[in-house]
């Protein structure tokens, strides 16, 4: 894994929005890095992704009552 600049040289197989992100950064002519990685599901996961990306990632939790009737 490492950091790289700017939009991946072939954007086949990304996501319809991680494309129209990229669009949007270059369009406004704002630089920025990026790294591929795979599903972080845990946190000792993102600390790898951290440490490449020089920032501290907090993850984010999906939650749900008993029924799957309320979402948090």
């Amino acid at each position: 894994m490492e950091l790289l600049n700017g939009r991946p040289e072939s954007v086949e197989g990304r996501l319809p929005r991680e494309v129209r992100t990229y669009d949007m950064l270059d369009s406004l002519g704002i630089e920025y890095k990026r790294t591929d990685h795979e599903h972080a599901d845990t946190m000792e996961a993102c600390n790898e992704i951290d440490a490449i990306l020089g920032v501290v990632i907090c993850k984010n939790l999906f939650l749900c009552n008993r029924q799957k009737t309320a979402f948090y």
